[in-house]
């Protein structure tokens, strides 16, 4: 007899794609527009209730309490865990590497200008970074894996209260309106120019080490035309906080 034709074998199922780590496709996101509003409007509004206070001066509770506050929120961040679904990204990894270093450069200026708002003694402010420092391990060995929402939420009040120093110390170099600095600038154009290419140098440098790192350490997200984008935004944000208090005679 002759044997049946073997079958021909089918073709293994083909695996269904692996779930990729979720992406942000809005270029301008919620913590751009908080950081907008918090530098045009919140931030000027309390340099005035707390008397024109500068971004190193003593005797400004509610700004040094949450500065440190921030602070903490980012260093909790920085030292949590990730979900294991996105362990294996790699670039990610390599990238908030590389934005750590920039983090913490911030958070050590945030962090002193918020002990001297407060004007804490030295001694208890070491007693303090090491209490977070403690605190930093526990929650990176024993804390659970904080989602990106989560992490997010804990670097915002830091990016925002970057920006507002950043706000106060353009106030305090620009001078108050009808000051010999604005009058100078006015008088001599060729010298706001060139103020103003240093003031956006300076703060794209700034922007790039309190926002862009902090940011990319609690997410990856966004290409240089993103951020671009969003750091004008920023600028736009800066530029209308020194302007409405001068138009209103503030």
């Amino acid at each position: 007899m002759t044997s049946d034709p073997t079958p021909l074998s089918e073709d293994p199922p083909v695996p269904a794609p692996a779930a990729r780590t979720h992406r942000r496709l809005s270029v301008l996101v919620v913590e751009d527009w908080l950081l907008a509003g918090w530098v045009a409007l919140a931030t000027p509004a309390l340099f005035r209730v707390q008397g024109g206070a500068g971004p190193f001066d003593s005797g400004a509770p509610l700004d040094g309490t949450l500065r440190l506050l921030a602070v903490l929120g980012a260093l909790i961040c920085l030292a949590a865990r990730r979900p294991k679904t996105e362990t294996g990204d790699l670039g990610a990894s390599l990238l908030q590497r590389g934005a750590a270093g920039p983090l913490c450069g911030g958070l050590l200026l945030v962090g002193i200008s918020g002990f001297t708002a407060l004007e804490v003694p030295s001694g208890l402010a070491l007693a303090l970074v090491l209490a977070v420092a403690v605190a930093m391990v526990a929650v990176h060995l024993a804390g659970p894996p904080f989602p990106v929402v989560a992490r997010r939420a804990l670097v915002t009040p830091f990016v925002m209260v970057a920006g507002g120093l950043f706000w106060s110390l353009i106030a305090a170099v620009i001078g108050e309106p009808g000051g010999t600095t604005a009058e100078a600038v006015v008088a001599d154009p060729q010298a706001a120019l060139a103020g103003v290419a240093f003031l956006l140098a300076f703060s794209a440098v700034y922007y790039a080490m309190l926002v862009y790192a902090p940011r990319q350490v609690a997410e990856r997200d966004g290409g240089v035309v993103t951020w671009l984008l969003r750091y004008a935004l920023f600028v736009a944000g800066v530029v209308a906080g020194l302007a409405w208090p001068r138009l209103f005679g503030a």
